[in-house]
């Protein structure tokens, strides 16, 4: 995917002095997905953020289409919230903790509600689990995420 937020910030040296130094919100590219009620399965997104003094930036694609994030970060609480646009289409918030094995929390839109979590894409392993557990699902279509409550105590050993 060719992310044009991505060329603008690579031609913009003074941006890239402001970069997050906290190797928890590395800017570029990330990979994760949100859970819907009426969908079964993971809706997986590929985005580009860029962090920098408190704010959060970026772009991706999901199943609904690109879409444009801004939003807001604070290292001393751990919480990280922004709206992810779609272009020409709604927009839904997304509020979560930032932690060791990237960001989780619940992403709302219109009284509707569901879980999310995102991770800078050089986590290998994360991108690993979440597909072979999903690979390894019954066919019948049944889908529950009780593996995404058990995913830190399978990447406890990467992640010290």
């Amino acid at each position: 995917m060719r992310y044009r937020f991505a060329i603008a910030m690579s031609s913009d040296s003074n941006r890239k002095n402001d970069q997050e130094t906290d190797n928890r919100l590395p800017t570029g590219e990330w990979n994760g997905f949100y859970l819907e009620s009426h969908r079964s399965g993971r809706g997986w997104m590929s985005m580009y953020l860029a962090f920098a003094n408190g704010r959060v930036n970026g772009e991706g694609t999901d199943y609904v289409g690109p879409w444009v994030a801004t939003g807001s970060y604070d290292l001393d609480s751990g919480l990280c919230s922004w709206v992810k646009q779609y272009l020409g289409l709604h927009s839904v918030s997304y509020s979560g903790k930032i932690s060791g094995d990237g960001i989780r929390g619940d992403w709302q839109i219109k009284g509707t509600s569901g879980a999310f979590h995102i991770w800078p894409r050089g986590m290998n392993n994360t991108n690993e689990l979440y597909l072979k557990h999903d690979m390894d699902l019954p066919i019948d279509g049944s889908f529950q995420d009780s593996f995404s409550d058990s995913l830190n105590e399978q990447l406890e050993p990467a992640l010290v």
